[in-house]
This record gives structure tokens, C-alpha cells and sequence, in this order.
């Protein structure tokens, strides 16, 4: 009971990250290429040292995606998203990233932001820098290497959510620094500030609610989630005084 809430909880909080994440790659791709008609079709906008990979993304994802929502027959019950089918055929196959993105999964997403040229890549950083400033008391530098570690933790814990797998003691790429708490604390690069102390307190209640009902078991319960307690117990108190 305590895993399933925690990947509730866990998994909201990312859908929400992976929606601010497809809008800022949507806008500072398309905000370089302005003229271009479906410019994430073009191998050439991407990064020459990720080519390989961007000619897989393009071939496997966007392509595959144009053509299936893009098939008048793909309608009713055999699926098909409404929203690009009208682009193809009522804008001459012109289908906006903002509009694509809708359609990819937060994996792809990442995917998309990995491949991107430098200049793509540090403006989605400088974005999100900004929205940090924008809701917190202070700034904080989020940096494109930052942003590639948080994303690459998201997709793990959020399929781990979606699949309805253990999440409590998991860890990314077997590396025990690599935990859910972690996740959770990358969160708070991601989320507006009200957001995030949201998050954090029904975190930290969740947490003492099983530890309280499993006393025997609480310094486990912690540590496998890679909880220090005077850490929790210290952002407890910031929120308090929020």
C-alpha cells in the first residue's frame, strides 16, 4: 500500500515535469528554425556527433507517427490522433512540434532533447533556470548536464510507476546513489515552487506514516529509499515555514 502511493504520488509529479519538458524543447527548437516546415524531419538540426541516433529518431518515432495520424483510414477504433491528422490534411502536412509532442512518449522526449545541437540544448536549460527564478525566492543554475541526469532518472522511475514494478528500493542503473529520493529532490528543479512543497510534504507524510506503522522496519524503509533522516527532517521544517 505504502509503494502503490508513493508511485502515485511519484508519477503525477513527473507527468508534469515531462509536459514542461516537451513545451520547452517544442519552443526553442522551433524558435531556431521559425521558417522551416516540419524541421524535426531534418537530420542536418541536430547534433553531427548524435546523427546515428537522430536518424533513428526521425525514421522510428516522428515518421512513424506523421504516417499512422496521418492515414485517413486510421480513424474511430483503430486509433489515431485526430489533432495531427488535421494538420496533414487541412495545413499540407504542416504538423507544429507542439503538436507532434503530444504524441510522444516522455522517453522519446528525452531522446529528442539529447540529440539536439548545443545551442538547442543550452537554451532548454536557460529555460528552465528561468522558470525556477520565476516561482522560487532565489535562483538556481540548472545546467544541460543536470538536466540530461534528472531526465535520464524520470524515465526510469516513471515507467517503474507505469508499470506498477516496486519503487521504494529501486535504483537507476543499480548505483545506490541513484534513488527515489533523488527523484524526488530532482523534481524540485523541474516544478514550480507551491508544486513542489506540495509534493515534498505528501512525501514526507507517506513516509512517516509507514514508518510509524512499521517501527522495526523504518531505518530500512529509509534507507532503501536513500533517505537521510536529518535531511527529511530539515526540508520538513523549510515547507513548514513556507
Amino acid at each position: 500500500m505504502f509503494d502503490r502511493e508513493l508511485r502515485e504520488l511519484l508519477f503525477s509529479a513527473i507527468t508534469r515535469a515531462e509536459a514542461a519538458l516537451k513545451a520547452v524543447c517544442a519552443h526553442e527548437f522551433t524558435r531556431l528554425h521559425p521558417d522551416v516546415v516540419n524541421p524535426y524531419l531534418n537530420p542536418d538540426y541536430y547534433d553531427s556527433r548524435h546523427r546515428p541516433s537522430a536518424v533513428a529518431l526521425i525514421d522510428k518515432v516522428f515518421k512513424r507517427i506523421l504516417e499512422l495520424d496521418g492515414n485517413p483510414r486510421n480513424r474511430g477504433d483503430y486509433g489515431g490522433k485526430a489533432y495531427i491528422r488535421h494538420c496533414m490534411e487541412d495545413h499540407n502536412g504542416q504538423v507544429p512540434l507542439w503538436v507532434l509532442a503530444n504524441d510522444l512518449s516522455f522517453g522519446q522526449t528525452v531522446w529528442f532533447f539529447q540529440v539536439q545541437s548545443p545551442a538547442v540544448r543550452l537554451a532548454v536549460a536557460e529555460s528552465f533556470t528561468g522558470l525556477y527564478a520565476d516561482t522560487h525566492d532565489g535562483p538556481r543554475r540548472i545546467t544541460i548536464k543536470r538536466l540530461d541526469s534528472i531526465f535520464n532518472r524520470l524515465v526510469f522511475y516513471r515507467n517503474l510507476c507505469a508499470h506498477d514494478e516496486r519503487c521504494y528500493c529501486a535504483r537507476y542503473d543499480g548505483r545506490a546513489n541513484e534513488n527515489v529520493y533523488q527523484a524526488i529532490g530532482d523534481l524540485g528543479y523541474l516544478l514550480d515552487k507551491d508544486d513542489y512543497l506540495e509534493l515534498f510534504g505528501r512525501f514526507s507524510a507517506l513516509v512517516a506514516r509507514a514508518t510509524s506503522a512499521m517501527p522495526s522496519r523504518r531505518q530500512a524503509i529509509l534507507s532503501a529509499m536513500g533517505v537521510r533522516e536529518r535531511e527529511l527532517a530539515d526540508r520538513a521544517e523549510i515547507i513548514l515555514r513556507s
